[in-house]
């Protein structure tokens, strides 16, 4: 294996030890033999050229005085480990302080608003640390890394030719293509908003001497390699086919009917309804099952094209009770599952219990609008969230959240996502991308679907939208490709 992209550096046997262990287990199919010759490698680099992604990157944590790795795969070449000492267990001290904020705003929630508020500035201030912390130790080393081996392997005239497939154009705009990167984070470095690093760098904007990484890449997660060629094989159907909003069936969340109103209006007429919603039929409660019915393996047919769920969202104690909160079956129904503890939680363990059968060549896209979505509580287990659940289940893209957001500014950007989805034709990875450059943009412009009250109220917080706690908690998991194919692929 390459020592990695720093010349004249050894990599300890160890740690070379770790990073094979990592593609070792990664694959639940075609468990990796080692490097050389191994199938599943071959694969890995079959998905990447696939997709158009630039590299798939796993994120080891150190173990003890040793530091952390990075293991780069491209499409071609062998995998390259890189020493990152900012994982080791004394470079995380940002990440534990961001964890250990996180469990006190847990514990103190029923305490009163005044200690939650208090709890959540720490919280919001840790966060801003762990983003100051993660791209110096890790984005910025892994970019230079990549950048500096497609210079030396041609890669760098490969990315300029799909710049111009892209683009349509020469020139500048090829070069400025962003880099496509797919991460797989090990363990509780799943908790971070890679895509939110911030890296350092002189701007003409003097409001922030510094870059976030979404502004030059384009990120997307998964649970491991596996899950990303799973998902890579699948194509994608237009959003609006047979879309299917779900709005917040407790009626506590401030902001879901607008969104959901605004989301039908503008982009999707003819999209079937379900919960608190004036024009939801009365019997579309948005239960469990009513969910369920429209993913693959449900007894709709056919399945969503889109299912957008602006739901509260909770990771449990286990990975497996993380949970969706829906709406409880209909009592009077004699059918209904009275007997079952809460039934109104559409559990991780729910979606999974799906009868094993063939896989769609093609998935829906999923979006969980909700709260931590994307976390199974401190521990982090990135294999056993309701997101990597619905990946499991047959989606195509899902797009969830790793933190409460405030449902207004959830809602406009939710909004947004959605027209540069079906307006400016981009696909999920791309389009949440974009719509997280327009909340950082203090200039921004409103896009045709935001209206009424929710324009004002994003109009009346203009600051408060740039603030990384109001856009980068949520992320793309699934297909990493830049555009939108209606068949399956094989890669």
């Amino acid at each position: 294996m390459p020592a990695g992209a720093a010349p004249g550096v050894e990599i300890p046997s160890t740690l070379r030890r770790r990073a094979l262990d990592v593609l070792r287990r990664d694959s639940g199919e075609a468990p990796l033999r080692g490097l050389l010759g191994a199938p599943a490698l071959g694969e890995l680099r079959d998905g990447l050229r696939a997709t158009g992604a630039d590299a798939l990157v796993y994120l080891v944590p150190g173990q003890g005085t040793a530091d952390g790795v990075a293991v780069l795969v491209r499409s071609t070449g062998e995998p390259t480990a890189l020493p990152l000492p900012g994982l080791g267990a004394l470079g995380r001290e940002p990440l534990e302080r961001y964890l250990d904020a996180g469990a006190r705003r847990s514990a103190v929630s029923e305490q009163g608003m005044d200690a939650h508020a208090e709890a959540h500035r720490d919280w919001e201030a840790a966060l801003e640390g762990l983003c100051d912390w993660a791209g110096p130790a890790v984005l910025a080393p892994v970019l230079d890394a990549l950048d500096t081996r497609a210079a030396d392997d041609g890669h760098g005239k490969a990315k300029d030719e799909r710049g111009k497939a892209e683009n349509g154009q020469d020139g500048q705009a090829e070069r400025d293509a962003p880099v496509r990167l797919v991460l797989v984070p090990c363990g509780n470095l799943g908790a971070v908003p890679w895509h939110a690093a911030r890296l350092p760098r002189q701007r003409a904007d003097a409001r922030r001497p510094y870059a976030y990484a979404c502004e030059d890449t384009v990120i997307s997660y998964a649970a491991s390699g596996g899950e990303f060629l799973r998902a890579a094989r699948r194509g994608r159907v237009p959003a609006s086919e047979r879309a299917v909003l779900v709005a917040d069936p407790s009626g506590d969340l401030t902001w879901a009917q607008d969104e959901v109103t605004a989301l039908r209006t503008a982009y999707y007429t003819e999209a079937l309804l379900h919960g608190w919603h004036e024009d939801a039929p009365e019997n579309a409660l948005g239960t469990p099952d009513d969910v369920l019915s429209h993913l693959p393996g449900g007894p709709a047919a056919p399945t969503a094209s889109l299912l957008h769920l602006v739901v509260h969202g909770l990771a449990g104690l286990r990975p497996t009770d993380s949970a969706l909160h829906l709406a409880g079956p209909d009592t009077s129904d004699p059918q209904g599952p009275a007997d079952t503890p809460d039934p109104g939680r559409l559990t991780v363990t729910r979606i999974l219990d799906v009868p094993a059968g063939e896989p769609a060549a093609t998935g829906p896209l999923i979006v969980l609008s909700a709260c931590e979505t994307d976390l199974s509580s401190r521990d982090h287990d990135e294999a056993l969230t309701p997101t990597t659940a619905l990946l499991a289940r047959g989606a195509t893209d899902v797009v969830g959240s790793r933190w409460k957001v405030s449902d207004s500014a959830s809602a406009a950007l939710m909004v947004v996502f959605h027209h540069q989805l079906t307006v400016a034709g981009l696909a999920p990875p791309g389009a949440l991308r974009a719509a997280q450059l327009w909340m950082l943009d203090h200039d921004r412009h409103p896009v045709p679907g935001l209206t009424g009250l929710l324009l004002a109220e994003t109009q009346s917080d203009a600051g408060g939208l740039a603030r990384a706690v109001s856009w980068a908690g949520f992320i793309h998991q699934g297909n990493p490709a830049p555009h939108a194919p209606v068949e399956g692929r094989q890669p």
